[in-house]
């Protein structure tokens, strides 16, 4: 699923590894320069999922949180990523 959030766009998705279910987040955000192409944030979760729908919403979740926690307003992006 996409998400937009701040200037950025968050794509969350479920994938099987074996039996287990993994949430994956991808961040994309804005380049710094305004060039088309910015940068981008993985990230990837093993735990014990029930389904795909509790995995991409704890994806989502921990994408909006890593955000907050690097934005920075002045810049209207994320810093130190």
């Amino acid at each position: 699923m996409e998400f937009k959030y701040k200037s950025c766009t968050i794509h969350a998705t479920a994938s099987l590894d074996g039996d287990a279910i993994v949430a994956n987040a991808r961040i994309y955000m804005p380049s710094a320069d305004d060039c088309p192409a910015g940068d981008t944030h993985e990230m990837e979760f093993h735990r014990d999922f029930l389904d795909e729908h509790e995995a991409i919403e704890f994806a989502h979740e921990r994408a909006v949180a890593w955000l907050d926690e690097h934005w920075d307003a002045e810049l209207d992006r994320p810093v130190g990523a």
